[in-house]
């Protein structure tokens, strides 16, 4: 039996980087969501089949880490993972307290994402 794709909710703020990530899932089979603010995340998420949620720390004038416990609080347990282009250390460990699943410094290759997608969702690759 064939299962459904995952889906894959992706936020960032950055066309290109949000396309991007959603090409580099989409060629790897899963089914992606883009969204380019935490509140069209939001809306979205209460009817989400979300597998996953790959997240910008830095989403204009907002913040992914904010977004990833809203989130919580609205009971989406998924696993999260935060991406940046300006990761400092406490950034990261600010993650992992909040209990990402990984953390991808921007910019970070295809195998990196699809590596964390797949052990953030359990998903074994067949390559």
């Amino acid at each position: 039996m064939i299962s459904a794709p995952q889906t894959i909710v992706i936020v960032d703020d950055d066309p290109n980087v949000g396309s991007a990530v959603k090409r580099v899932l989409s060629a790897y089979g899963y089914h992606t969501e883009l969204y380019a603010s935490p509140a069209e995340c939001q809306k979205a998420a209460v009817t989400s089949a979300a597998a996953c949620f790959v997240i910008d720390v830095q989403l204009g004038d907002h913040c992914g880490m904010d977004l990833a416990r809203r989130l919580v609080a609205m009971g989406i347990k998924s696993p999260m993972i935060h991406m940046s282009a300006a990761g400092t250390e406490a950034i990261r460990q600010e993650a992992r307290a909040s209990g990402s699943a990984a953390f991808l410094d921007k910019p970070f290759l295809a195998q990196e994402l699809v590596g964390s997608v797949e052990r953030a969702t359990g998903r074994i690759s067949i390559s």
